[in-house]
């Protein structure tokens, strides 16, 4: 893909994208990024460009973003459920001189069987849910730590003999060598991840601001910068949500 220049700052872009990623300058006169003539996929193809460009490095793998959506999804249940377990204690506080007691049951009722819904959504969702690489990783090297101290305990113990317990403990300190590489080399991935998502959450953010400019000029419609401030908003939720849970995985089993 050919790329061109910005005319505002001398970085290049690759070619078919509206607006510079570095400074924002627009970059072609015509079809511009918010265009409503511009499907909605089009833009988020530009937009995943300008990230993929920016990080230079490999694409989160696809299980691996399957398994931070479910995540992401699962938050978001706890969320909705944890805040209409308020209401119901709100609404159970006292009656309102608007509303009959029987309009109270029947809300709370149907509050009540939608956190029921939730619940039965999350236990759905934690039966998919699987350790991360670097979790599956960590275990393995403590289960031959732990391997490893039970031989030299039952050397001590003298219940085998020196040619056992040294061919044993070669076995295994070879075992923990590799493991030990391979944590390292994924604690590096999940690391270079985490680097892209921070890279994406930047972009949405100088994203939704230069939305915020375009409306505030007269470039956006309320209707119109109202509902693609909403969508990044989302992307940007769900985009930091996955940065935690990387960066939980990494100061817990890093």
């Amino acid at each position: 893909m050919s790329e061109k220049v910005c005319p505002s700052c001398g970085k290049t872009a690759k070619a078919g994208m509206k607006y510079c990623m570095y400074c924002g300058e627009k970059l072609e006169e015509k079809d511009e990024w918010f265009s409503e003539e511009k499907s909605e996929e089009t833009q988020l193809e530009s937009f995943h460009e300008a990230v993929e460009e920016i990080s230079g490095k490999e694409e989160i793998p696809e299980d691996i973003k399957y398994q931070l959506e479910l995540r992401t999804k699962l938050e978001e249940l706890i969320g909705e459920r944890s805040e209409l377990t308020r209401e119901i204690d709100r609404m159970m506080e006292g009656l309102s001189g608007d509303i009959s007691i029987e309009e109270y049951r029947n809300k709370i009722k149907n509050l009540k069987n939608r956190v029921a819904e939730l619940k039965k959504e999350e236990k759905d969702i934690e039966k998919l849910i699987k350790p991360l690489p670097l979790e599956k990783i960590s275990k393995e090297k403590e289960e031959l730590k732990a391997r490893l101290d039970k031989l030299k305990e039952v050397y001590r113990s003298k219940e085998i003999s020196n040619e056992t317990f040294e061919k044993l403990r070669k076995e295994y300190e070879k075992e923990l060598e590799d493991v030990k590489k391979r944590h390292r080399n994924e604690k590096d991935r999940v690391e270079s991840w985490i680097a892209q998502l921070e890279k994406e959450r930047k972009n949405i953010q100088e994203t939704l601001e230069l939305l915020y400019a375009r409306h505030k000029t007269g470039e956006l419609a309320e209707g119109e910068y109202q509902k693609k401030k909403e969508e990044l908003e989302k992307t940007l939720n769900r985009t930091q949500i996955s940065l935690e849970n990387l960066r939980i995985e990494v100061r817990q089993w890093g």
